[in-house]
């Protein structure tokens, strides 16, 4: 009935938009550091991720194909 998938799960679906280089940037948990429990930066703005229409339409797709559509 769910599927709830992390934000960079879906932005690695598109190898055009920027992934930092060092993949720990991409580590949302560090527990043995204080202020960073649970958290995350998007590599880019949200005008980049609007303007992402291969990842848009490879997201959609891969919702249709699963019959998750609503």
């Amino acid at each position: 009935m769910w599927c709830i998938l992390q934000l960079q799960d879906w932005l690695s679906l598109d190898d055009s938009l920027p992934h930092p280089d060092d993949p720990s940037q991409e580590r949302i948990n560090v527990p043995a550091i204080l202020p960073w429990y649970w958290r995350y930066r998007m590599p880019l703005p949200l005008e980049s991720l609007l303007e992402a229409t291969s990842l848009r339409d490879r997201v959609h797709r891969l919702i249709s194909e699963a019959g998750r559509e609503v």
